[in-house]
């Protein structure tokens, strides 16, 4: 057990302490006509394969160590809507973001070996009939291509899990960011960059910041893929040896280089790319071509969009070859 318990019941102290607390959680749906929608967004490549064995809500510490992680304290806090302006209760939120140095706990991630032990990297909160939840954890780190930002992904029975993106105001990368530029919409966009103040009376100058989600359907801004057998227009995701097929990417940024991502039973094949020509001004993009012999077997692909290490990718496509 941990000597500090960030749990459910100890929430709205914990808020109004930091001053993060307002009033109009408490009011249900008056403030519906102002919300924005919460933009899916890409879950990246560093989802961890294997979750840690401590996954709760404080990333500071690993179970019941003594060293905290290094970096800046953040906590993050918010509450979870319906698209009516109602709290949502029961909503399981995941977290997971760099370390200090830019490494996450996934061994594919730069600095893996060397990344800071003593940061848990992912997290879990529940929320209560408030909707609201907190996380402590660290502000994290940079790393090449990307600027900071939480990986968020809320799941709740009965609908779709919604993965999101929390982003930093005044950060000089939000500005070349592809995932961040990949929001279509401008106030969907601005609903994901959050401002970070000082925790008053915080003697480790600790950082608070709120980031509310709010569930609806909108159009999904994350890069679609889908793929077409040309051959056989009735098994779109089942070929035959010599069948043609053409993959279709949609909801990318305009003028994007696109790269693919293949794994072949099961096994990581890698990124290459670019192929075809740039995604047209409404973000689309088309490739074609056929299978051989050479070819069988079951195949995942996913788009890679901007460079072949950009973590703005499509969800995987699952097809097989016989």
């Amino acid at each position: 057990m941990k000597n500090i318990n960030l749990s459910r019941r100890r929430l709205l102290t914990g808020l109004g302490a930091m001053g993060l607390a307002t009033a109009f959680y408490e009011i249900p749906g008056v403030f519906a006509e102002a919300l924005v929608t919460t933009p899916e967004q890409t879950e990246g490549p560093y989802y961890p394969p294997n979750l840690p064995l401590d996954t709760d809500n404080d990333l500071l510490v690993v179970n019941n160590n003594i060293t905290p992680a290094v970096g800046t304290i953040l906590y993050l806090s918010g509450t979870v809507f319906d698209s009516s302006g109602n709290p949502v209760r029961d909503a399981h939120l995941e977290i997971w973001h760099a370390d200090n140095t830019g490494a996450y706990i996934h061994p594919a991630s730069m600095g893996y070996s060397t990344r800071d032990q003593n940061f848990q990297g992912f997290g879990r909160f529940l929320t209560g009939s408030a909707g609201q939840y907190l996380f402590r954890t660290i502000k994290p780190g940079l790393y090449t291509g990307r600027t900071r930002h939480i990986h968020m992904k809320v799941k709740l029975p009965g609908r779709a899990d919604l993965t999101t993106q929390v982003y930093f105001e005044e950060e000089p990368q939000n500005a070349t960011d592809m995932v961040l530029r990949g929001i279509q919409d401008a106030q969907q966009r601005a609903s994901v960059i959050i401002q970070l103040s000082s925790i008053t009376g915080s003697s480790a100058g600790a950082l608070g910041g709120t980031f509310d989600v709010v569930l609806g359907s909108t159009v999904n801004s994350a890069p679609s893929l889908s793929v077409l057998n040309m051959s056989s227009a009735a098994s779109n995701s089942t070929f035959k040896a010599g069948d043609s097929w053409q993959l279709n990417l949609s909801g990318a940024p305009a003028g994007s280089r696109v790269y693919l991502h293949l794994w072949r039973n099961g096994q990581d094949v890698g990124v290459s790319g670019p192929y075809g020509s740039s995604t047209d001004n409404a973000g689309g993009w088309s490739v074609s071509g056929s299978f051989g012999s050479q070819d069988v077997g079951s195949w995942q692909v996913q788009a890679v969009i901007g460079t072949a290490t950009s973590q703005l990718t499509s969800s995987r496509l699952f097809l097989t070859v016989s």
